[in-house]
């Protein structure tokens, strides 16, 4: 009988088939645990972004800031105005929905285009993924069960079936990150600048959808310089080619050209925060940390350009392509304008101080407050670790266990190369995790830091080829599949055989809901 080896775990072996098969996974379990549910079922962000979209295709004003949720808004609206030319959603529109009595419907269907719209979100998410990691590690069976670790992960699993901002924003940022790690390692290429900036563009957009995003954006260069490689071909681009210059040059221009419109909406964001908020975050003063990140940003690419010796017009391309990529994306609030957005994202910390818990203490300064709610945070953060102190349904805890063993053992043979991106990695999302634990670490915020460890064991499994030829691979690799299932599926399951009803809805005005008199279902509470 022929011994199961690593390879073995690949049901469907080859490329196109297994990214089909996850797909269709995703699917099947999206409408078995999910799309059925009543549309009160995960009630707050559902109803609330609904909510949001009907006043955007009635021409009305945003309502809801807190993330401040800004593109979940507008491809819901367009969403919804779509379904509706097509005659496949009857309201699209506040000023269409019905009375209260008669809105059941209306809502229902809403709710489940929006799942729907979620399901392809995700699924763009999954295949965007799994195509870059396969080009990062160059190993395609570890890159599916990468991408499958990652549709089946916990965070993923949820947002894949309801209206959360998580969703784009981790996309974003997660597509982001594997943007620049295959940059770092590619400085054959002549467009690399071009990617970096692409990057940029596109983790800003992250954070404007949620600015929870602005602290994972920061440590971007901190998991990116362990990457870097070193290309001392002279005859490179942009160290030999008479266009390297003028090229570089154009960059800057460009950069100029595109920065000066967004460089109003940074003035008004800063100026305008007196209005919004009682005090700014760091030392008395609007704008200091946004100036502090500016300057980390524009560091972190002379730094990687020092350690790995990027030519200075290469340097200079790329330091224009982040400014043009970060301008692009603060501009895209002028697609639907609203003061309140620009204020949320150009003032992240200040929106979050209002939201996070036990920020401040009595008598006491808002910094001190979350001090001690960070080191609460930290213990939280191992706790969950242990899954036995405080367990979840997040599968890549016990992916995570399994790293840090293979990140060890990596580094005892000597790869300390490897063993050093993924401590950069697992850093990172630990971090991430202690600070997300201010609002209680909830199971959607598990997107943003999920795919950090799903990458850090496709690192190490692809480059560190003792770990497939170990003698246990497949069954330690069946196990671990096995277990991503079912913890993944664990909470669409519970929520699908819930039959509470969101009665606390049902206060005047909850919800940010202002223009609805009162929720179909809240008629069983009175």
């Amino acid at each position: 009988m022929r011994v199961r080896q690593f390879k073995d775990l690949i049901l469907v072996d080859n490329w196109p088939g297994s990214l089909a098969a996850i797909v269709a996974g995703l699917v099947v379990s999206f409408f078995l645990f999910g799309f059925w549910w009543p549309y009160w079922r995960t009630a707050d962000m559902d109803l609330w972004m609904v909510y949001e979209a009907w006043l955007f295709n009635d021409g009305l004003s945003q309502e809801w800031f807190e993330h401040p949720g800004y593109l979940t808004i507008l491809l819901l609206g367009n969403w919804f105005r779509l379904l509706h030319g097509m005659g496949l959603l009857d309201v699209h529109a506040l000023s269409a929905l019905p009375a209260p009595p008669y809105a059941e419907h209306a809502w229902t269907a809403a709710v489940q285009a929006g799942r729907v719209l979620s399901l392809f979100l995700a699924i763009a998410f999954v295949l965007g993924f799994g195509a870059l990691l396969r080009r990062l590690i160059g190993d395609w069976r570890v890159a599916v069960l990468a991408t499958l670790g990652l549709a089946f992960s916990g965070g993923l699993a949820m947002e894949a079936r309801i209206i959360r901002t998580e969703l784009i924003a981790g996309g974003l940022v997660t597509i982001a990150l594997l943007i620049l790690l295959n940059a770092a390692r590619s400085p054959q290429t002549p467009w690399r600048p071009v990617l970096v900036g692409a990057a940029a563009f596109m983790a800003t957009l992250g954070l404007v959808n949620k600015i929870q995003l602005v602290f994972l954006i920061c440590a971007l260069p901190f998991i990116v310089v362990p990457f870097g490689c070193r290309f001392d071909d002279p005859t490179a681009f942009w160290r030999r080619s008479p266009l390297a210059i003028p090229l570089s040059a154009l960059f800057g221009v460009g950069a100029v050209l595109i920065a000066i419109p967004a460089a109003q909406l940074v003035g008004i964001g800063i100026s305008q925060a007196p209005t919004f908020y009682a005090q700014p975050f760091v030392l008395g003063t609007y704008g200091i940390y946004q100036t502090a990140i500016a300057v980390w940003i524009s560091a972190a690419v002379i730094g990687f350009a020092i350690v790995w010796r990027v030519s200075g017009p290469e340097t200079f391309a790329t330091m224009s392509a982040v400014l043009a990529g970060i301008a692009m994306g603060l501009l895209s609030l002028d697609i639907r304008y609203n003061p309140h957005n620009v204020v949320a994202v150009l003032n992240p910390l200040e929106q979050l101080a209002g939201y996070a818990e036990n920020l401040r203490v009595p008598g006491g300064e808002t910094m001190t407050g979350l001090a001690g709610s960070l080191v609460h945070g930290i213990g939280i953060v191992l706790a969950t670790r242990t899954f036995v102190l405080d367990s979840s349904a997040r599968p890549t805890i016990f992916l995570e266990w399994l790293v840090i063993a293979a990140a060890i053992s990596t580094w005892k043979s000597g790869n300390r190369r490897l063993a050093a991106q993924v401590a950069a990695l697992m850093c990172v999302a630990w971090g991430m995790d202690a600070i997300n634990s201010l609002r209680s670490l909830q199971l959607q915020y598990f997107i943003l830091t999920d795919p950090l460890a799903i990458i850090a064991a496709a690192l190490l499994l692809a480059e560190a080829p003792s770990l497939q030829a170990h003698a246990r691979a497949y069954q330690i690799g069946a196990v671990l599949i096995a277990i991503h299932f079912v913890l993944s599926q664990s909470e669409p399951v519970k929520h699908t055989f819930q039959t509470s009803k969101p009665f606390h809805f049902c206060i005047e005005h909850y919800g940010h809901t202002k223009r609805i008199e009162i929720y179909p279902f809240c008629r069983l509470a009175v």
